[in-house]
């Protein structure tokens, strides 16, 4: 039996967004999940382990950062990906969080995604 596909959460305030990325990533042949905000994203991953996390920087409550270090106090390998409109407000990324502005090339997320699982396993 082949190795479940690695799971990718998604964390976005905009439903539109999370559309997106989840309808693409899940063609790519990924497992995704989606969450609108941060709590529910800790959620997410108190429930079941993710392979990789994709987040906003700007959302309601917990921004991005804050979402990368409830989750890594779960798994503290985590890679991670911030998305954002301002890479200034984003700032310098924690270690081994990767950083894209928006708006996201799919090919480009899909080219990286590869990459940022493996430095984890």
């Amino acid at each position: 039996m082949p190795p479940a596909p690695p799971r990718i959460l998604v964390v976005d305030d905009e439903d539109a967004i999370l559309y997106v990325f989840e309808r693409y990533l899940s063609v790519a042949g990924y497992r995704v999940s989606v969450a609108n905000n941060g709590r529910d994203a800790v959620r997410a991953g108190e429930a079941d382990p993710i392979d990789l996390l994709i987040t906003d920087f700007r959302m309601p409550g917990m921004n991005g950062i804050e979402v990368i270090h409830a989750l890594r106090g779960l798994q503290p390998e985590l890679p991670a990906l911030v998305i954002s409109g301002n890479p200034i407000e984003a700032g310098t990324m924690p270690p081994g969080v990767r950083f894209l502005s928006k708006p996201v090339s799919m090919s480009d997320l899909l080219d990286i995604i590869p990459s940022l699982i493996r430095q984890a396993a």
